[in-house]
């Protein structure tokens, strides 16, 4: 603890002796000792704990292998795209709806940076998570990833979407009504299964696009909602053997941790094929060039699709933990 924040904490247990004498009196101490207790707690129970997540974050990596290597595979292409929107933020040349009258303010170039980066951010925010441990929590920040991929397939899809993404509102009863007729992940999903039934992609596995986005919506929902059941699971996170561990505040990377991140991957993977069937056949993408032009992009892709079907289809048929 730094010199200021000391001062500080020394400081606001003066202000509980003063404020509240009498709990300062049963604990028998001065309110510079009851200071040094704290900052002696921090240090040992806390950095005890804290010392747990270094500990769990070093083994994660290894434990979640080889699905954390396709995760990263997709992270970045998500990167590439964001980082492909930043550079052509000021040029004149579209890169998305290239032949579409559209408002000048904001540029759907600066749009594309926009929602790829936003992605790019939940996605590293949910792979720190369930490195860490934090599966529960992770599930539950993979919802704002869904939300994200699925708004940005759409805003690439349909041209109403994207002029209702752009547009805003100062007003705060008009600006929620828009989102909730125009934006909302209910009416986005509800577009999205529309658009996909309508435009299919051939998958390589026995599930089509539908079924696997309800599937991840209804693995996303489990033990996310707020109930008893939902709190003893984050509660005592299993082990990488499938023991549970009975220490409530740590977290710890399992069977659940790896059901978690498969079938986030198999969500990521369907919808960056969909953006890239559409950057590429709606967007003009095959012209586009830059230091690394797009080919090397779909080359990456084709480099993840060998990765998944190596690897997922055994993943479901032999790791899959009981009830997932």
């Amino acid at each position: 603890m730094k010199a200021r924040e000391r001062k500080r904490l020394h400081a606001a247990c003066r202000a509980i002796a003063a404020g509240y004498p009498e709990l300062q009196r049963r604990q028998g101490e001065s309110p510079e000792e009851s200071a040094r207790s704290i900052e002696d707690e921090m240090a040992g129970f806390l950095g005890a704990v804290l010392k747990d997540r270094e500990s769990v974050y070093q083994s994660a990596g290894e434990a979640l292998q080889p699905l954390m290597l396709l995760f990263d595979v997709a992270l970045l292409q998500v990167c590439d795209m964001s980082h492909f929107g930043f550079r052509h933020a000021g040029g004149r040349a579209r890169i998305i709806w290239p032949c579409v009258h559209l408002p000048k303010r904001p540029r759907p170039n600066d749009v594309l940076y926009v929602l790829t980066s936003n992605l790019a951010h939940a996605m590293q925010a949910f792979r720190l998570l369930i490195l860490h441990g934090f599966e529960s929590q992770a599930r539950a920040a993979f919802r704002g990833v869904v939300e994200i991929a699925d708004l940005m397939i759409m805003v690439l899809a349909d041209e109403a979407t994207y002029r209702a993404y752009v547009t805003s509102f100062e007003d705060g009863k008009t600006s929620y009504q828009h989102w909730k007729k125009h934006l909302s992940p209910a009416v986005i999903r509800a577009s999205l299964s529309k658009f996909e039934a309508d435009d299919r992609i051939s998958l390589p596995i026995d599930m089509t696009q539908e079924e696997i986005r309800k599937d991840n919506y209804a693995w996303l929902s489990r033990f996310v909602h707020v109930d008893y059941a939902a709190h003893v699971m984050a509660a005592h996170p299993s082990h990488p053997d499938g023991q549970w561990q009975r220490m409530a505040m740590l977290g710890n990377v399992g069977e659940i941790s790896k059901a978690t991140l498969a079938h986030s991957l198999v969500y990521l993977w369907i919808s960056l094929l969909r953006l890239e069937k559409l950057l590429f056949e709606k967007h003009g993408w095959d012209q586009q060039r830059g230091d690394r032009n797009r080919a090397w992009f779909r080359y990456r892709a084709r480099a993840l699709d060998e990765l998944f079907l190596a690897y997922l289809p055994t993943f479901w048929e032999e790791d899959m933990p009981p009830g997932a």
